[in-house]
């Protein structure tokens, strides 16, 4: 019996970065969203005291949504 190679390979999900609750720049919280309110989810939301880009606004509703509890465990 032959099984072919690519049924022995998992498929991982590709790894992306999500929303960056603390800006990795200045350790800020706050975030900037100038866009109207049915804007795509690919806008870009920054930092509000050093304007980086922290994440796109799909994945900020995505971390409203989720259920993860741990986000600010130390």
């Amino acid at each position: 019996m032959m099984i072919s190679k690519t049924a022995k390979v998992p498929q991982a999900p590709i790894a992306r970065p999500g929303f960056k609750i603390v800006c990795i720049n200045c350790d800020s919280l706050g975030i900037v969203f100038d866009s109207a309110e049915g804007a795509p989810p690919s806008t870009q939301v920054t930092c509000r005291h050093c304007g980086v880009p922290r994440g796109t606004l799909g994945e900020l509703r995505a971390l409203s949504c989720s259920d993860r509890r741990d986000l600010f465990e130390v």
